[in-house]
């Protein structure tokens, strides 16, 4: 059989998400304390309690969905076991989450995903910075 893992992109994300995988599942958490290392802010507040403005910028969006897609893997861990993820044959990514599967996959590792969706999202707000700046103008 054939079993592909999707992973979603930028807009998947809601204030309050995770708020349950990191108390049922440690790795999770584990994820999120190493993400707001990374990212120098706590990733994780910022998740379950918003402000929903914030989340929903570019800058936080996507490494918040990046590792919130990891924490929903480590979930899948717990819950079904190592071999759930062995079966994969396919992994795959709407945009952002094309991250998310390297790091599934094992192309990349956790940190550096951080790491890219941070500077990705960085230089993605910045073009629509400027894209607004110049348009008033």
């Amino acid at each position: 059989s054939k079993v592909a893992f999707m992973f979603p992109g930028q807009g998947a994300q809601s204030v309050g998400m995770c708020s349950e995988v990191v108390n049922d599942v440690p790795a999770a958490k584990a994820l999120f304390d190493e993400a707001s290392e990374i990212l120098g802010y706590d990733l994780l507040e910022v998740c379950t309690e918003g402000p929903k403005e914030k989340l929903d910028s570019t800058v936080v969006s996507q490494p918040a969905i990046f590792v919130a897609s990891m924490a929903a893997v480590e979930k899948l861990k717990q819950e079904s076991g190592e071999d759930a993820i062995e079966e994969a044959t396919c992994a795959m990514g709407l945009s952002l989450g094309e991250y998310s599967a390297l790091c599934f996959a094992g192309a990349i590792s956790f940190a550096d995903g951080v790491k890219i969706t941070k500077a990705r999202g960085e230089a993605m707000q910045a073009a629509s910075d400027a894209v607004a700046r110049d348009a008033q103008h």
